[in-house]
């Protein structure tokens, strides 16, 4: 997953005393470094699902590093709230994001350059809220369009029709 990219986004952005908070969710406590851990929150593993959902709908912005990933559960919840996922462009991520059209894609390979690029693509979502409502939007429009409860019923019972 690429959480130390994450933690060196955070770096910078505290670096330059801009008002971005990290929170990190998972197993992260030894990847990312004490000194960044003071200006961020990790929550480690949650099973408080009302906890998770709390966390996730304060959040504006998912940041996926991954290397490699196919389509993950977080980057579905996020759109269907109505959030700005970046993530890099990845395996199956853009099958689903299109760049500035319902998200935003890393598309650097090499380390130092996705993080700059992932800071430059939050700076943008910052300097025009307009932009992040409207990703936001088409975000959950996408995400009601392709993975709602009735979608997968539909799709279930024809695939065990036919």
């Amino acid at each position: 997953k690429r959480v130390h990219l994450i933690a060196e986004v955070a770096r910078l952005f505290h670096t330059e005393k801009k008002l971005v908070h990290f929170s990190f969710v998972g197993d992260v406590e030894d990847i990312i470094p004490k000194s960044i851990q003071s200006y961020c929150t990790l929550y480690g593993n949650i099973k408080d699902e009302n906890l998770l959902n709390e966390i996730y709908n304060k959040s504006d912005i998912l940041l996926l590093t991954s290397a490699y990933e196919g389509l993950p559960v977080v980057v579905m919840d996020m759109m269907a709230r109505g959030k700005v996922v970046i993530s890099t462009a990845v395996d199956g991520i853009p099958d689903y994001i299109t760049h500035k059209e319902n998200g935003l894609l890393i598309t650097e390979i090499k380390e130092e350059l996705i993080v700059k690029q992932a800071q430059e693509l939050i700076n943008l979502i910052l300097g025009d809220q307009g932009l992040k409502k409207e990703l936001g939007r088409k975000s959950y429009s996408f995400a009601k369009a392709h993975f709602s409860g009735e979608l997968f019923c539909n799709s279930y019972r024809e695939l065990l029709i036919n």
